[in-house]
């Protein structure tokens, strides 16, 4: 008896462990992976070793040998100068090992970041060539995580068909888990490996998944097809400045128009809402515009909301009111042949925001249809959260020709602290905030002709606008000699008198040069200038040899 209940315990152990064994085989190991618990890079679903990409003071960079092989295999590298050369549809870039200037046909531009030398490799910080090429860098923060896509492909999408789905680090099941998917969850489809697709987060880890947990869907040619985007020929930017008229222009300022060397547009500020009755004022002038068009320059027409937030609210909130507001800016637009409109609502608040959007969207149909262009102006973004925002910049720049980014007022005259109108670095921060909302083909940025005298006494702190040539003025009549600020990238000077401290960056020159390459870094739409009248007459010269790196 003894020997049959040996016998028979026997059988069960090794059932148990048959089925154990089956059971695992078929369900697979519940490790987990420890392949992304540090900072990591995915181009696709590719892991990229460590050498080839970094990350510092929040600033990504990809080695030389990765942009060869995976962006741009022209690109070269001068071992003797240790300079780094992209050729390509925007024209050349040249930018040295260690140093925070670059050249892009033939004109200089700032690089926050310099190009590095690490563990033998030539590290170069993406700004500098991102925005050249049909890819996209993002950063997962929660994941320590930086992708690499493709804009120009089609990518097979998967969805996955419950929850709990292993994504595995190799196509068996034996392997550790990378990542659990809940039903829904949708993958880029790289290939496949036996029964499983090679596969990567949306938004997250590279791995393997059985293809029975996957529905696909595959673009035409199974995987990933690349779209043949149409190359737009590299044309020069936009030159645009604002005309300030806060009332009818006389005889003698129409005699004084004379050509303004390589102004593209013009924008006098004609057209104000004025009241709930819906009537507008209209400051035009005829032979302004006669003049400036025979000097080869376009007049753009003007709307603004006469900054009032209450009359923004009444006139925008009803569909009947924005209407007869279109109606009659676009009369008044064909009335005097101007080319387009820029639109500047200002001093509004957060309800009104998705109001000002329908308006320029109803106004952006109409004027289309007239082959009249459309823009409008933002203010830099304060709120990481954009829905606390002033303007919808995306829907805007979805149904807009071209968004003004108003890049000044850094320190404006309510500030508690002095500072600079526009410090370059300031602008250039406030641009790559915006990219992801604002096309660079279509942002154009606005740079201020004017600068703030700052005084402060007593803990209090004051300031007032001065125009480039009463700038000029105050230095040569209090004798002061400016000194470069690199990081503002303008000349700065400061004296004391009557027992007050007087503190001024100066916008020259040198400093609107600086902040105008930018538009050539970043392949922007143009640059637009606040306002005509405040200007010494060397900067028409600096803003056109500047943009024209282009040509």
């Amino acid at each position: 008896m003894k020997k049959f209940i040996i016998g028979f315990l026997a059988l069960v152990i090794l059932a148990v462990g048959v089925g154990g064994f089956y059971l695992f085989k078929h369900r697979g190991s519940s490790e987990t992976s420890t392949k992304y618990n540090e900072f990591s890079f995915i181009s696709e679903d590719k892991d990229i070793d460590k050498d080839d990409f970094d990350r510092i003071d929040g600033q990504y960079y990809l080695s030389l040998d990765f942009i060869k092989e995976h962006i741009d295999d022209t690109v070269a590298y001068d071992k003797a100068e240790k300079t780094v050369i992209f050729t390509n549809d925007k024209g050349t870039r040249r930018a040295k090992v260690g140093e925070t200037e670059g050249v892009i046909n033939t004109k200089k531009f700032g690089i926050r970041d310099p190009i590095v030398e690490k563990n033998g490799k030539i590290l170069i910080p993406s700004e500098i060539f991102i925005y050249d090429y049909p890819v996209e860098l993002t950063y997962i923060q929660d994941k320590k995580l930086l992708l690499m896509d493709y804009t120009d492909v089609d990518y097979a999408v998967g969805v996955s068909t419950g929850d709990g789905l292993n994504m595995r680090e190799t196509a068996s099941l034996n392997s550790p888990i990378v990542s659990i998917l809940n039903k829904d969850s949708k993958v880029y489809v790289y290939g496949e490996k036996g029964d499983f697709y090679k596969v990567r987060e949306i938004e997250g880890y590279a791995g393997y998944i059985k293809k029975d947990l996957l529905d696909v869907e595959f673009p035409q040619e199974r995987l990933k097809v690349k779209n043949e985007s149409e190359k737009r020929e590299a044309k020069k930017p936009l030159n645009l400045t604002w005309d300030y008229t806060y009332g009818p222009q006389s005889e003698e300022s129409i005699e004084a128009i004379g050509n303004v060397k390589g102004l593209d547009v013009i924008c006098p500020t004609w057209f104000s809402i004025k009241d709930t009755d819906l009537n507008i004022i209209d400051r035009g002038n005829q032979e302004y515009v006669n003049r400036y068009n025979s000097l080869g320059i376009d007049v753009w027409a003007y709307l603004d909301n006469s900054f009032d937030p209450e009359l923004t609210q009444k006139v925008l909130s009803k569909s009947s009111s924005r209407d007869i507001i279109i109606k009659k800016t676009l009369e008044l637009t064909k009335k005097y042949g101007l080319k387009g409109i820029n639109i500047d609502f200002e001093n509004t608040t957060v309800d009104d925001r998705d109001n000002i959007t329908q308006f320029v969207r109803e106004l952006s149909g109409v004027f289309k249809q007239e082959n009249l262009l459309v823009s409008v102006d933002v203010t830099p973004q304060i709120s990481s959260n954009v829905k606390n925002e002033l303007y919808d910049r995306k829907a805007l720049a979805d149904v807009c020709d071209y968004v003004m980014l108003m890049a000044y007022d850094q320190h404006w005259s309510s500030s508690d602290k002095a500072g600079s109108v526009a410090q370059y670095k300031w602008v250039e921060g406030n641009l790559n905030v915006l990219f992801k909302q604002i096309p660079h083909e279509k942002m154009i940025l606005g740079v201020p002709l004017y600068t703030r005298l700052w005084s402060e006494s007593s803990g209090e702190v004051k300031s007032s606008v001065l125009s480039m040539y009463q700038t000029e003025n105050l230095l040569a009549t209090k004798s002061l000699n400016p000194k470069w600020d690199e990081e503002s990238k303008q000349n700065y000077a400061e004296y004391s008198e009557n027992n007050k401290k007087y503190k001024i960056w100066i916008e020259d020159s040198d400093s609107i040069e600086w902040k105008t390459s930018l538009v050539n870094k970043y392949n922007l739409a143009g640059v637009a200038s606040w306002r005509k009248g405040f200007e010494t007459d060397d900067i028409w010269s600096t803003l056109d040899n500047t943009i024209s790196a282009y040509n």
